[in-house]
């Protein structure tokens, strides 16, 4: 597979837009929406005039319904997680794979995900254990890593991770710990993005917003939390601030910025040309969650298809998402001037515009050396 600088927009189109062959080129340039089965039905038609998406299925019954997606007609990039290394399936990276999720999977037209346990901190054998069974397995299979956050954090641990995937030669799909977003600590995006401009092909698994950042830096595909309301009740997507806010805290930040009325404004079908502040005042909660979820969905996937507008090259990719955040940084910055202490800048979009600006390739293909 060619380096994330050489992929062309019509080498990897049609690939996106179905199930594809099985291998994770297949995936190059996909957003993916990473839902529970249960979610399924409401997120998968949000999909379907959609190019370059797809979507991450999580739990043990995942393959089934994925399965049961295809009969449907559904031909979008699907991956199965089976979270293995989550709170409630903890195991560790040394644990077998389960031969029957492995086998669930094939028959799909998707890459295989390995059901991975938790590579620890300093746990190089159990790095060491998921790379080469991943490989063992066949060309289909992307090795799934759950990695304590020191992995790439860390400049000692980030060689050697990235030693052991250049000998492995896997694909390989990334699951940051941290309790929020990952990529809220500058030197856990700059760790990203040096893996991202290695050999191996890298998928992020689960992120925030800063996903689609990731996918413009290289990432084969990068997948967004659906899960939108475990961050805060009934959120909605700020498409100008590249973050999520609460129903009440988009109506405050409309009635405190008159002066960028125009950005609030909203195009999506759960808007229909209306501001944003009008969530906080539909009184019924389910209504009021449909009609957020919905407008969320629609921005992040708006978004996705203007970083990846086939006329921009990838240094002008990175260069309009490093933009982006500068300018979504500025609004939150007026926001914040008029609603303190409670207004919160997100850490990432800061991270962004300065780490992310170190790995944009200049004219000559040179890029500025992270200090």
């Amino acid at each position: 597979m060619s380096g994330p600088d050489q992929r062309t927009d019509d080498d990897t189109a049609d690939s996106a837009r179905t199930g594809g062959s099985g291998r994770p080129d297949d995936l190059a340039g996909t957003l993916l929406l990473r839902c529970r089965t249960d979610e399924v039905h409401t997120v998968a038609p949000f999909l379907d005039d959609r190019s370059r998406c797809g979507l991450v299925l999580t739990g043990t019954d995942a393959p089934k319904i994925a399965h049961s997606l295809r009969k449907r007609g559904f031909e979008k990039p699907l991956l199965c997680d089976a979270e293995r290394y989550g709170v409630n399936g903890h195991r560790c990276a040394t644990a077998p794979f389960d031969e029957q999720w492995i086998l669930s999977q094939r028959g799909l037209r998707a890459p295989v995900l390995t059901d991975s346990g938790r590579v620890g901190e300093g746990d190089l054998v159990g790095l060491r254990s998921i790379l080469t069974r991943a490989r063992e397995l066949g060309e289909d299979v992307i090795a799934c890593l759950p990695l304590h956050s020191s992995w790439l954090s860390d400049p000692t641990s980030l060689g050697v991770l990235e030693e052991e995937l250049h000998a492995s030669g896997v694909p390989v799909t990334l699951v940051l710990e941290h309790f929020g977003d990952p990529l809220d600590v500058p030197e856990t995006l700059r760790g990203l993005l040096r893996l991202l401009g290695g050999e191996n092909p890298v998928l992020l698994l689960r992120g925030d917003v800063s996903a689609l950042g990731a996918s413009c830096f290289g990432a084969v595909a990068a997948a967004v939390e659906t899960i939108f309301r475990l961050r805060r009740p009934r959120p909605v997507l700020a498409g100008h601030c590249l973050s999520h806010l609460g129903v009440e805290e988009a109506a405050t930040a409309v009635r405190v910025t008159p002066d960028q009325v125009e950005r609030w404004v909203c195009e999506c079908d759960a808007c229909g040309g209306r501001m944003m502040d009008h969530f906080a005042v539909i009184g019924d909660p389910h209504e009021q969650e449909s009609a957020a979820f919905r407008h969320s969905l629609e921005v992040l996937l708006d978004l996705h298809e203007d970083l990846h507008a086939p006329h921009l090259t990838p240094r002008q990719r990175r260069n309009s998402w490093v933009e982006q955040c500068s300018s979504a940084g500025f609004y939150h910055q007026e926001i914040d001037t008029s609603t303190r202490p409670e207004w919160r800048v997100p850490p990432f979009l800061e991270n962004w515009r300065r780490v992310g600006a170190e790995f944009v390739p200049h004219g000559d293909g040179s890029r500025t050396p992270p200090p």
